[in-house]
């Protein structure tokens, strides 16, 4: 059975689209599907100015998404891009599936002018509204995909996002063959530094008197968020900028804990399922969770993980003493995350997506072939 999937954003490893995407392919390992991606996987070219280079990626990506020949199902991670390509497969007759990681605030909130463009949101909805079938990674998400389209929920289904529980296991165990975490003892923020991150929640909170003295901060990551941390002039934090995912999984095996904030905002309302709650527990690192949907159920589901007031400084300082004081409850919260991790591997949930995928198509799957990767 071919299949195409179809990512407009930057899928290199260091971004959530790429684990996401890689994720995927590890969930379509099934013998009878033949994939091949439309992505762009590395951040070049160089000769493109800064500036311009998003917008040299995006093009570049629904050219050729526009060029290949339509056949069998098109899934696609949602962005507004994806209705310039969906409907050269959907105009034949041809399934579309559509993961949707995140709902319109998130685009209103990374890019504002989006939000005085009407004609931007409903280039955004399309897609979801000429879907076969769309797949979020939590209820909230479904509800919301379900109130924009006319048949409700009967097309949706939830998959929880997973981790290559592997790789971060493998320097869990090699963290601890070198003696545990590195030194000094720190905390640890990784992931997209989007304005909605609770990055500036967690900078309050080292300012906090009740943060321990001798634990560091530090933060791997880019976006929005990241000049207040490079102006941050608190010596015990050191920021990493940007790292692929081997060195995140040997820096979440190594630090002391993570800390998964976010902000109570609209952007976070229909539920969110960070990658980084799933990589932390895999890491054998206990995590402090901020409490907004999506993320509590999935940090509940895992284990491993002290929840805490959104946007609250204070109370994220005092969980982190309280975790950074006892090492019989970090060691605790993070064998409970190791159990409950083996669940939210990709590869758990390939029957599902597999079936679904079939399901869209209507047809028996056709004879194994590999995967075929179209930079």
């Amino acid at each position: 059975m071919p299949l195409t999937l179809f990512c407009a954003e930057l899928a290199a490893d260091y971004t959530a689209a790429g684990a996401h995407t890689r994720g995927t392919l590890a969930r379509l390992a099934d013998p009878h599907f033949r994939v091949r991606v439309v992505t762009v996987w590395r951040e070049g070219p160089r000769w493109v100015p800064g500036a311009l280079r998003k917008i040299f990626r995006l093009a570049s990506v629904v050219v050729r998404g526009r060029m290949i020949r339509p056949r069998g199902v098109l899934l696609a991670r949602w962005s507004p891009f994806v209705a310039l390509v969906s409907g050269r497969f959907t105009r034949r007759g041809l399934p579309l599936v559509i993961f949707v990681q995140g709902n319109l605030d998130d685009m209103y909130d990374s890019n504002p002018w989006t939000r005085r463009a009407p004609w931007f949101t409903r280039l955004a909805l399309s897609s979801i509204r000429q879907a076969t079938r769309i797949v979020t990674p939590s209820e909230g998400l479904a509800e919301w995909v379900a109130s924009v389209r006319d048949d409700g929920r009967d097309c949706v289904t939830v998959i929880p996002n997973g981790a290559d529980v592997a790789q971060f296991d493998a320097e869990r165990a090699r963290a601890e063959r070198d003696g545990g975490a590195s030194t000094p003892p720190h905390a640890l923020f990784f992931g997209n530094m989007a304005s909605w991150q609770g990055i500036d929640t967690i900078l309050d909170a080292l300012a906090d008197p009740s943060w321990p003295g001798d634990l560091d901060l530090h933060v791997i990551g880019d976006g929005q968020m990241a000049p207040a941390v490079r102006a941050c002039d608190d010596p015990r934090v050191t920021y990493l900028g940007r790292r692929p995912k081997h060195e995140v999984a040997r820096a979440a095996a190594r630090a002391e804990m993570t800390l998964a904030t976010r902000h109570d905002v609209a952007a976070s309302a229909t539920g969110v399922s960070p990658f980084k709650i799933i990589e932390s527990a895999a890491a054998g690192t206990p995590s402090i969770v901020t409490r907004v949907p999506g993320q509590t159920e999935l940090a509940s589901a895992i284990g491993g993980s002290l929840l805490v007031p959104a946007g609250d400084p204070a109370a994220l300082a005092a969980a982190v003493a309280q975790l950074h004081g006892d090492a019989g409850m970090r060691d605790e919260l993070a064998r409970a995350g190791r159990e409950g991790v083996r669940a939210f591997d990709w590869a758990a949930s390939a029957d599902t997506l597999s079936a679904l995928v079939r399901e869209a198509a209507g047809v028996v799957p056709a004879e194994a072939a590999p995967v075929e990767r179209v930079a």
